[in-house]
């Protein structure tokens, strides 16, 4: 038997198409249906123009488009050893607006991705958590959308703002934007406190082993207590390898197959296309049924995103919940929310760090323009996961820019018999309500993954 679903309430749209045999999915697809072409847009085009078309890859995550274009950018000027001097005030209003994009995006995935759908499964009245018109929908997008506004002082907007350049920011708060800024975490910080998670937030980060799930209170014990009722914990276990590919202040990059390898090389990343169509309709494969190709590492796909993350910095609390529950959906949630209320301390540290006296930007002595050839790989941390930037300069234009997403390192084909992460982790569940929650718990975004 074969069922086809559209998943919505997405970034952008999919649709999962199974197999089925006694009741349970024997084999998946996750199709990703609606082209864009960023990477072919960018073909010939100034370098310097990248700033302004990556951030609209992704309406969630263009904040990590920016960071990872403008530090490949910065990489080719290194590259000719013509190194630019970026202020550590630059480098933390960098790492502010990108920890503000995954704040914003863990709040929303949480309260408009995954409880409407978990609450599903149970009897009881959770109407609080229903779409659009839930109280706690709207509490939470209202202080999403408070939170969000550190992002517009910083970057004079939200979404697609381009205040990196090469060299600094185009953004130099005073102390008065740097008060407003904390005040804006503040009101996330109590949100998570007093709806999240029903403790000072000290308290929750404190935890440290598994056992002290059954202390948390508020919104996530509701989704801890549906959690166990019906299986999550259970369900949605991949291959239990992680890829952290971008370091920062915020996080370490890192491996982990069996045992933690801290060191990324990133000649060990495959982009492979062999189910994915072509932009010439000649070209197609006979098995091509998406347009997201497939990323391996060293030849096994791997799982990025929060729960990698706090894997490879080995965080307590949700290290020893893995250690119980694995790679499941429920241990993938609870990754993604205890990241939430790590990044809300350290981003309010953060923005404790900037000195307003320093240097917003160095102007570089020379124009990336003036270098014929130039080739750059960097990775930065979005808040699906890892994003992977690859440019080339020819002639001083882009001729080639190459983009890998969480999205395509997640929920990407499989190649030659092997399954991908998300294809892994749906196979043998019995329902496809079960099926469409595994797959949002890894936060699907077609717009990104089709670029």
């Amino acid at each position: 038997m074969k069922t086809v679903d559209i998943v919505e309430r997405i970034e952008g749209e999919a649709k999962l198409v199974c197999q089925w045999e006694k009741n349970k999915i024997s084999d998946v697809r996750v199709e990703f249906l609606n082209f864009r072409g960023f990477e072919y847009i960018l073909k010939g085009k100034a370098p310097l123009d990248a700033l302004v078309y990556t951030p609209r890859i992704c309406g969630i995550c263009g904040q990590a488009h920016l960071k990872a274009t403008v530090e490949a950018l910065e990489q080719i000027y290194k590259n000719h050893n013509e190194e630019l001097i970026i202020t550590n005030k630059a480098k933390l209003l960098r790492e502010v607006g990108l920890n503000i994009e995954i704040i914003d995006s863990h709040i929303k995935w949480f309260y408009m991705f995954i409880m409407p759908d978990v609450v599903k499964f149970s009897n009881n009245d959770y109407s609080e958590y229903k779409a659009l018109k839930g109280k706690k929908w709207l509490e939470a997008s209202a202080c999403a959308s408070e939170v969000i506004k550190v992002l517009a002082i910083i970057g004079g907007q939200w979404p697609h703002t381009s205040y990196m350049i090469p060299g600094g920011v185009v953004s130099d708060p005073t102390l008065l934007d740097l008060t407003t800024m904390q005040n804006y975490i503040d009101y996330g910080i109590k949100f998570f406190e007093n709806n999240l998670v029903g403790m000072e937030i000290e308290n929750y980060l404190s935890f440290n082993e598994a056992e002290d799930l059954y202390k948390v209170k508020a919104d996530l014990k509701d989704f801890i207590t549906l959690s166990f009722e019906n299986g999550f914990e259970k369900i949605g276990k991949s291959y239990n390898r992680h890829l952290v590919l971008g370091s920062s202040l915020s996080f370490e990059e890192g491996k982990i197959n069996k045992k933690l390898i801290k060191n990324i090389d990133f000649e060990n990343i495959e982009e492979l296309s062999l189910n994915t169509f072509n932009i010439d309709k000649s070209k197609n494969s006979k098995d091509a049924y998406t347009w997201s190709k497939s990323a391996l590492y060293a030849n096994n796909f791997y799982e990025t995103g929060p729960l990698s993350r706090t894997l490879v910095q080995n965080r307590k609390f949700i290290s020893s919940v893995h250690k119980h529950y694995k790679d499941s959906m429920f241990t993938r949630v609870m990754a993604r929310m205890d990241e939430l209320g790590f990044l809300l301390k350290k981003t309010k540290e953060l923005i404790k760090r900037v000195d307003i006296s320093e240097d917003s930007f160095i102007k570089p002595k020379i124009s990336i323009n003036e270098f014929k050839h130039g080739l750059a790989e960097v990775a930065v941390e979005a808040c699906r996961g890892s994003l992977y930037h690859e440019v080339e300069i020819e002639d001083g234009k882009i001729s080639k820019y190459d983009v890998i997403t969480p999205t395509v390192w997640n929920l990407g084909p499989g190649i030659d018999g092997k399954l991908s992460t998300s294809q892994k982790a749906i196979i043998g569940t019995n329902s496809i309500e079960k099926a469409k929650l595994i797959l949002r718990s890894f936060d699907v975004c077609s717009v990104c993954t089709t670029h």
